[in-house]
């Protein structure tokens, strides 16, 4: 038996002798054998979008040279001893391929294998949206074309566990089952098609599910109120002091600008179908002076990492000079240093390229973003959704520049996802997208950066766990994500994948975290929106807003996490609300509150944030860098302190953050 059919048979080369460890095998075989084709080139069945190898069996004294044909036209570059295709299309369907081989005896060619193309699946039937009564069984259904086909049903954009087959169905639909929205996705080797999404209608008496919040706003400032029901096919009628609103017949109400008129005013909203009707509660609205103010900008950065536990957390400061300064944990390189270490609390220099220096930072989860002074975007931590944006998942110790079309001029930083704004006002997003966080219209994770669909004219970004804000140059937002909270601000509760309104205009400042947003006017009012689980959006309750609402008044900026919420007023004093855990609203004790109260001992701060579930951390104008709460990563950076931490802001030991 021929020394090449034992290897193949072996399956130590595909067809041929052509490793350097068996060529002194090959060349010992007696006599000048021309080549041989001992088995034929196969022909293939796949799919579009994947590709197809050929190779084949044969025998002949080496060395050799081979040559792949394609329809009887040599294809470039295909010079070994298999060829596999690139990606493939419909016009790949029905090419033939054949090889010829070489060798100083002589020259054979192969028979020609045929490549067949399926298509991706398409849908021949959409599913059809539909209403019933409660407790009276629904289903859905789709008709899909192509082979090997698969399933699987999403319930307002999450994935409904054990649907995946054709027909999905809901066998006792509830109340709380109205306005559900459904897409099937029709999924084979060859790609996936998305359906149209369909609405669950489930009719029964009214019922109100969030309340419109009493608030307080500033004069000039919109106002926006809003109300969450189910009952199916509802109407809403606004009304002012008992009196009905002209044209108010939404969910939402909006009122352009506010004035001292609207003072105490009381809205309701009368909420009706065939089966009842139901009064929503009073929202009492305080209007308070205010004139539009510029917002300082801070000579110091501090960012915290939101990794949504107590382990994990890590710290970075942007000194006034540029530079970035690191400490807590370190597992995935996150201190950006070169180093992958046990937490510490020794305060290390993030590696920037030389000669530059970092105008803005952000920090996600386990990742950091540093915005330098020429436009130019770092990233470093953790990489295992893309977030890093090197087009891999590699975690990197050490900043990277992310590839971007053009210099950016604003950074966030998600749990799992990046964003920048780019010179002109586009938003490139990169990273994960389980919940349409990337904006870009799909689901798949993205490891390289990708565009945000329709939209421009940005100039800041804000990002929390699973959603993403934008502020465009005319003071509206644009928001896109995860929403179950409302924290896209439009009052729906359901995610979007691409860019929604937000009900808000005039704004100058925008920031994210958790599952909250927060928006400070040009009159430095904050509107809150989102989770409120804890009272972190400060509004004296624990129900989630939809929309935002007034909390505060002069505030110059703000931080939010998973359960606590911080505010900096013009006078330099930080408020806090939401959960204690840990001492994180840095108040001394550890009682939660639905309202802000004072952060004790900082008294002239000029940049916040807080983190994860439990710390915070602040840079005062004299640069001293004050951190409390939780410290299990040694996140707080300072030695004295215990895991346990402190629910007092303590000063950072020999740090100052404006040198």
């Amino acid at each position: 038996m021929n020394v090449f059919t034992v290897l193949r048979r072996a399956r130590l080369v595909l067809g041929w002798c052509v490793s350097a460890v068996l060529l002194s095998a090959c060349l010992s075989s007696a006599g000048p054998e021309a080549p041989t084709i001992t088995e034929q080139p196969k022909d293939r069945i796949t799919f579009i979008g994947q590709t197809a190898k050929f190779d084949f069996g044969g025998s002949g004294k080496p060395p050799f040279t081979f040559q792949w044909f394609r329809n009887g036209t040599a294809i470039s570059g295909a010079t070994a001893s298999t060829y596999t295709t690139p990606a493939l299309t419909a016009a790949d369907d029905g090419a033939k391929f054949s090889v010829t081989i070489t060798n100083a005896a002589g020259t054979v060619t192969s028979s020609q294998a045929t490549l067949t193309v399926k298509p991706g699946p398409s849908i021949t039937t959409q599913p059809v949206s539909t209403s019933v009564t409660a407790g009276t069984a629904a289903s859905f259904t789709v008709v899909g074309a192509g082979e090997q086909l698969a399933y699987q049903w999403f319930r307002d954009e999450v994935a409904i566990s054990g649907a995946t087959t054709a027909t999905y169905s809901l066998t006792s639909p509830t109340a709380a089952d109205d306005g559900a929205v459904f897409v099937v996705y029709v999924v084979n080797p060859g790609g996936f098609v998305a359906s149209n999404p369909v609405t669950l209608t489930v009719s029964a008496a009214p019922a109100i599910v969030v309340q419109p919040v009493s608030q307080t706003v500033v004069a000039g400032d919109s106002l926006t109120l809003a109300v969450s029901a189910t009952g199916g096919n509802l109407k809403y009628q606004w009304k002012r002091n008992g009196a009905d609103i002209e044209g108010a017949t939404s969910n939402v109400y909006r009122l352009a600008a506010a004035a001292a008129g609207d003072d105490n005013a009381s809205f309701t909203v009368a909420v009706s179908n065939g089966l009842g009707a139901v009064t929503s509660s009073a929202a009492v609205v305080r209007v308070v002076a205010g004139a539009v103010s510029a917002l300082p900008v801070a000579a110091a950065q501090v960012a915290v990492s939101k990794p949504g536990s107590a382990s994990g957390s890590f710290t970075l400061v942007r000194r006034s000079n540029g530079t970035l300064a690191s400490w807590g944990y370190n597992t995935d390189g996150q201190r950006g240093d070169g180093t992958v270490t046990l937490p510490s609390d020794t305060i290390g220099t993030v590696t920037l390229p030389a000669g530059r220096t970092a105008r803005q930072i952000a920090v996600g989860g386990s990742h950091a973003l540093v915005l330098l002074d020429n436009g130019d975007v770092y990233a470093w931590g953790l990489n295992d959704a893309g977030q890093l944006g090197q087009g891999d998942v590699a975690t990197r110790a050490v900043p990277v520049k992310v590839t971007l079309p053009a210099a950016a001029i604003a950074i966030a930083a998600g749990r799992v996802h990046s964003v920048a704004v780019l010179t002109g006002g586009a938003v490139y997003t990169w990273g994960a997208n389980t919940f349409g966080q990337l904006g870009d219209g799909g689901r798949e994770a993205k490891a390289s950066p990708v565009a945000v669909v329709g939209l421009d004219g940005v100039v800041g970004v804000a990002a929390g766990k699973d959603h993403t804000l934008a502020l465009r140059s005319d003071g509206t937002v644009r928001a896109w994500g995860a929403n179950a909270s409302g924290q896209l601000g439009d009052g729906t509760f359901k995610p979007s994948r691409v860019p929604v309104i937000a009900a808000l205009s005039g704004i100058a400042r925008i920031r994210a975290g958790g599952d909250q947003s927060f928006a400070i006017s040009t009159r430095r009012a904050l509107y809150a929106w989102g989770e409120n689980g804890d009272g972190q959006l400060g509004l004296g309750s624990a129900l989630d807003a939809g929309v935002p609402a007034g909390v505060l008044r002069d505030v110059v900026d703000a931080a939010t996490a998973d359960r606590t919420s911080i505010a900096l007023g013009g006078d330099g004093l930080a408020r806090s609300a939401g959960a204690n855990e840990s001492g994180s609203l840095g108040d001394g004790g550890s009682t939660a509150r639905n309202t802000f109260g004072a952060v004790a001992v900082l008294s002239t701060g000029i940049s916040i944030d807080t983190g994860g579930r439990s710390f915070s951390a602040a840079i005062a104008a004299d640069g001293a860098t004050y951190t409390w709460g939780d410290n299990t990563s040694k996140q707080l950076g300072n030695t004295t302190l215990s895991a346990v931490g402190t629910s007092t802001p303590t000063a950072v030991p020999s740090f100052d953050a404006i040198p």
